[in-house]
């Protein structure tokens, strides 16, 4: 098939773009990430399709603050995307991105599946707005991009069943909704002989959306020792608690050393699609704690790990300390090698897309 995938940067459609024409697709990529990236990450950069020369002037002006909106980036490059992008049998691309571009490739008779990685917009917004320390206000302009591509698309792909259920829950036809977990760098996620300095591991952006007020407390209650790598967000501070390590953001690859220092990996978010984060750590052999919004149980769908993936039953810091009491008592009853995860490979997850693929073209 001639495959489009359109994307504002990497995020994880960059792997499906390169798993696909690993698969024989003529595959383009759509984006503002430079060639010498798209090959660090295993694609062919003669096929990648980069705007960011057209797009430079935009970004200094919103690096100067002269424009104070992500989305007239986004804006931009839809347009630009509109007007060079070859035809196609299948667009795949990034939601609330490519409106305009949508539209067009609609007109030429191409399937558009459109990629989403949280829940529904209108449910997002619910929660995000709901978490009073620091109010988080979603623009309507995003909204209406996102619900415009929604009843544009084809197919919605999605990576977790609670976000399935979202879009359920407003009406949208299930039938029209791919649920394919995402994968990981098995490679450079591996259990390591080191000593376990830390009873609980959380990466990522520490912020409210993750959680983390909740995953803290818990820790602190349970008197374990926690820590934490990654940024930091100004609407959740760091806990004042000598159990407590942060450590800066590092690279991917220096990431397999810091969960392998820790017993089980926590995310309590109370917003999320499907966190990447937890495959990294199942794939350092580490049982995980997940809110019921992080997609963590589907893991289980595609590796034999159900049995270490431990759900909190609701967003209380009592079910946190339940659940954590459970993977910590799983993992000292059990060492850390783990099962077949070759369901959890970037691999696993393009040849998924392949056959869904396959499907819809023979369904026309």
């Amino acid at each position: 098939m001639k495959i489009n995938i359109l994307s504002p940067g990497r995020f994880h459609v960059l792997d499906l773009a390169r798993e696909l024409d690993k698969l024989g697709h003529d595959v383009r990529f759509y984006s503002f990430v430079p060639g010498r990236r798209v090959k660090k990450f295993g694609f062919d950069s003669k096929k990648n399709s980069n705007c960011l020369l057209l797009l430079a002037p935009i970004f200094v002006l919103l690096k100067l603050r002269l424009i104070k909106s992500r989305k007239v980036v986004n804006g931009v490059q839809d347009w630009v995307t509109s007007k060079i992008m070859r035809k196609c049998d299948v667009v795949i691309a990034m939601s609330g991105c490519f409106c305009r571009t949508i539209d067009k490739a609609k007109k030429d008779g191409a399937i558009i599946i459109v990629e989403r990685g949280s829940k529904h917009i209108l449910e997002q917004k619910r929660i995000l707005e709901s978490i009073t320390s620091n109010k988080i206000i979603v623009p309507q302009k995003n909204i209406d991009d996102e619900l415009h591509d929604y009843h544009e698309a084809d197919y919605i792909s999605i990576a977790a069943k609670h976000v399935k259920k979202s879009f359920i829950e407003r009406g949208f036809d299930s039938n029209r909704l791919f649920v394919n977990p995402y994968g990981v760098e098995l490679k450079d996620f591996k259990p390591m002989d080191i000593p376990k300095q830390y009873d609980v591991i959380m990466t990522g952006n520490w912020c409210m959306q993750k959680g983390c007020d909740i995953l803290a407390k818990a820790c602190s209650n349970l008197n374990l020792k926690l820590l934490h790598v990654g940024v930091v967000s100004n609407d959740c501070k760091l806990p004042d608690d000598v159990n407590f390590t942060h450590v800066d953001k590092v690279d991917q690859k220096e990431l397999c050393k810091y969960y392998n220092m820790a017993k089980v990996f926590g995310l309590a978010s109370r917003q999320e699609g499907m966190a990447l984060v937890q495959m990294q750590a199942i794939a350092c052999g580490l049982p995980i704690v997940c809110s019921p919004n992080t997609g963590g149980v589907d893991i289980g769908n595609v590796a034999p790990v159900a049995d270490r993936i431990f759900e909190m039953r609701n967003m209380s810091v009592e079910a946190l300390e339940e659940a954590l009491r459970q993977a910590l008592q799983f993992a000292e009853h059990h060492n850390y090698n783990v099962p077949d995860l070759s369901g959890l490979s970037w691999s696993s997850y393009g040849k998924r897309y392949d056959t869904f693929l396959s499907a819809v073209i023979k369904n026309g």
